[in-house]
């Protein structure tokens, strides 16, 4: 394990970096979407089946794709209801930022430099329930609201749009050999481990290339209604599991670092595709990355959860 300010600290000047990069004219945002294509075929499956391979399943590790996807609900029920009286599409973008996280382009990086693999154990595991929200809860839930989605063929570009995801397949091929306890060769899995090995410094540098603090006047209230009913219920319902779960340490760290993770990226691709306001999706996703990565830092620090 790694000093949690040096981890945060280091990452911080690696997403400055890519931040500037951005602001000098090196790189553009169009730019960071190839990135995050090419990261997502390449580095970001490669860790997460390299991850799932060294699982050592507990039935406790079960719990925590169960606490995400409840969470998920909680969070997406309350935001139904507080924005009923909006209209439809306006609804569905701040219904749609309560649920799902972002793991592979946030906390991957920061949970592997402090806790190591056992770390993206938890982290994987959390990651499990987050794709049942992301692709399906949150997908369904644009559709639901939007005026131009075709309805009518939603479940079946639903599943279509999972079978095709490069990380949704490496994380059921993973557990499959995993469970199955297939012997793989040594050759295969060290080069799977050296892709896997470019995810850190991509993800941080995307970060930057990405983060932007523009959001339109009549849209910051309800930005951060949203990121309230995220952040409160968070902590209130993370920290009241971190000390009633009769679990190890290990666990109820991970549990309460991941229950208050930032908002999935998935959120600008499906607002661009059904035509919802893409701006308040990329400040919702800006504002909870900088607002996760403090209270990270914060309760690392507070907690002592790198010596647990």
């Amino acid at each position: 394990m790694n000093s949690p300010n040096f981890v945060f600290g280091s990452a911080l000047v690696v997403i400055s970096i890519g931040y500037l990069l951005k602001s000098l004219g090196f790189v553009t945002t169009h730019d960071a979407k190839n990135i995050s294509k090419f990261l997502m075929h390449t580095t970001f499956p490669a860790l997460v089946f390299s991850t799932m391979i060294k699982i050592e399943f507990s039935h406790e590790l079960l719990w925590l794709p169960l606490i995400c996807i409840l969470f998920a609900l909680l969070c997406s029920f309350v935001g139904f209801q507080i924005f009923k009286k909006e209209g439809s599409e306006y609804r569905g973008i701040l219904t749609m930022g309560c649920s799902g996280y972002n793991l592979g382009l946030f906390a991957y990086p920061l949970i592997e430099g402090i806790w190591g693999w056992k770390g993206l154990t938890y982290a994987a595991m959390f990651d499990i329930g987050n794709s049942f929200i992301n692709f399906i809860l949150t997908y369904g839930m644009g559709n639901y609201f939007s005026a131009q989605a075709k309805k009518g063929n939603m479940w079946k570009h639903v599943f279509k749009r999972i079978m095709s995801l490069f990380p949704f397949q490496a994380m059921v091929i993973g557990l499959l050999v995993n469970l199955l306890e297939v012997p793989l060769p040594l050759f295969l899995t060290s080069i799977v481990e050296t892709i896997a090995q470019g995810n850190k410094p991509l993800v941080l540098l995307l970060m930057g290339i990405y983060f932007s603090v523009r959001l339109p006047k009549k849209s910051f209230i309800k930005v951060f209604q949203v990121l309230g009913i995220r952040y409160l219920l968070g902590l209130s319902i993370g920290l009241m599991l971190y000390y009633s779960l009769p679990f190890d340490a290990h666990f109820r760290n991970m549990m309460l670092i991941c229950i208050i993770l930032p908002v999935g990226m998935t959120l600008i691709t499906y607002s661009d595709e059904l035509n919802f306001d893409t701006a308040i999706a990329g400040a919702l996703v800006n504002f909870s990355m900088l607002i996760s990565f403090a209270l990270m830092w914060i309760l690392v620090a507070v907690f002592q959860m790198a010596t647990s």
